[in-house]
């Protein structure tokens, strides 16, 4: 059995107060968390939803709009609603122990993405379970990489280098694995004081190897104000060519 973990708690900070709540601000007669929660409510192989929250007022909203995109994909689910922690890496931990207990695999995504497919949801499903203990949507770097003196300054003149790209990769989400080797992995962080930034971090820190996966498509985050044009770019110009 599969599960996902929808992070819906994050505070948005790089949104500058631009907007009240970035997962849910409107894109067209939508947002990104309906557009994620319809993703993977469309992939039958997902059996579990652990949506993780900021707050009550937030929780409220978010149950509407998890019921919404249960009614466009027509398939009644009652998600499990768990409370964000301070730093990504504890909302993810109280995210899977709210998991049941026969959910063997989870997916964990960041709804700041929403504009993942089924059809890649599916296929680390499948991956995962066939093939490997951990995989994640990830994408080359393909653009020239440069190291500066001080980051701090940048306007500054000084020294840079360049960094091989051949082996950098971006990483996004969802990020899939075995749930008892993420939990093992945040125990171990916690243990140490390490600070991790995604689930493949934690997954290292127990030595697990992880394959990596482009989906071949654009899948942005939406960090600043200004990715909501691009995010309405991208879906426009794909009902386009459908």
């Amino acid at each position: 059995m599969q599960g996902v973990l929808l992070l819906a708690a994050g505070s948005g900070k790089r949104m500058d107060g631009e907007v009240q709540d970035k997962l849910l601000h409107p894109i067209e007669c939508t947002n990104a968390f309906r557009l994620s929660c319809q993703a993977f409510l469309n992939c039958q192989a997902i059996q579990d939803f652990v949506v993780v929250f900021r707050d009550d007022r937030q929780r409220r909203i978010l149950e509407k709009e998890f019921s919404k995109a249960c009614e466009t994909v027509q398939r009644e689910l009652e998600p499990i609603f768990a409370e964000g922690g301070q730093e990504r890496k504890d909302s993810v931990s109280r995210g899977v122990e709210a998991l049941p207990d026969h959910c063997l695999f989870v997916q964990v995504h960041d709804c700041a993405r929403p504009l993942i497919r089924s059809s890649t949801i599916s296929i680390l499903a499948e991956e995962v379970t066939k093939r490997t203990n951990s995989i994640a949507v990830a994408r080359p770097v393909r653009d020239t990489i440069r190291r500066i003196e001080d980051s701090r300054f940048p306007e500054n003149p000084q020294s840079t280098q360049t960094i091989d790209r051949s082996q950098l990769w971006h990483m996004e989400t969802p990020q899939v694995c075995r749930k008892d080797l993420l939990e093992k992995g945040l125990k171990l962080a916690l243990e140490k004081k390490v600070d991790i930034t995604d689930e493949i971090s934690a997954l290292e820190l127990i030595g697990e190897k992880s394959i990596f996966l482009d989906p071949g498509y654009a899948n942005p985050k939406i960090t600043t104000f200004e990715d909501y044009e691009y995010l309405r770019f991208l879906i426009k110009n794909e009902k386009d060519t459908l």
